[in-house]
């Protein structure tokens, strides 16, 4: 466990796992509505996709709360095959580079910051608490194919991207996957 200091109380990052997560899946989903612009039907939908998750293998999660207030949350799991994302994302890869990148990897499925708690190093501290747990020898990840204050964090600690300019189905927006390798 460790604290930042921001300007509006102290933080504490908790590493938590999927019971302690489901207790704050929707405040998690409005931390994610607030950092990413989103309307509150996709609140929900994220919400009922975060609640899922949490039954993953592997399931490990970082929170900062400010109080009892929660400011940011990142999490993942061990992927597998069968599981929409990791399917999804092997197809596109290739046989050679999904079976290097997913299989032995943690899933990392969301990391976000309410944006009045942002630029204060709690992303930062989220992503370190979640990638110095996680099982596999990789980690792989999904986010805007744009350069952005979250693609930039991903690169300092050694991400690599391995598709750009990717369409998840059902979704006209654009991304990247990323990967880190944490164990050879």
């Amino acid at each position: 466990m460790s604290t930042v200091p921001n300007t509006h109380a102290t933080t504490e990052i908790r590493l938590i796992g999927a019971d302690d997560f489901a207790r704050v899946v929707g405040p998690a989903a409005e931390v994610y509505g607030a950092a990413m612009q989103r309307a509150g039907d996709l609140v929900a939908q994220r919400r009922d996709i975060m609640a899922g998750h949490v039954d993953r293998r592997g399931f490990l999660a970082a929170v900062a709360m400010a109080g009892d207030s929660l400011t940011g949350f990142g999490y993942g799991y061990h992927g597998r095959s069968g599981e929409w994302w990791h399917d999804v994302v092997a197809a596109a890869l290739g046989r050679e580079a999904a079976r290097t990148w997913l299989s032995d990897a943690f899933e990392l499925a969301e990391l976000h910051v309410d944006p009045d708690h942002q630029g204060t190093g709690i992303g930062r501290q989220l992503l370190g608490a979640v990638l110095g747990s996680a099982s596999g020898e990789t980690v792989v990840l999904s986010t805007h194919d744009r350069e952005s204050v979250a693609r930039s964090l991903y690169r300092s600690v050694g991400f690599v991207d391995l598709l750009r300019d990717f369409c998840f189905p059902g979704s006209g927006e654009v991304y990247a996957v990323l990967g880190l390798q944490l164990r050879a």
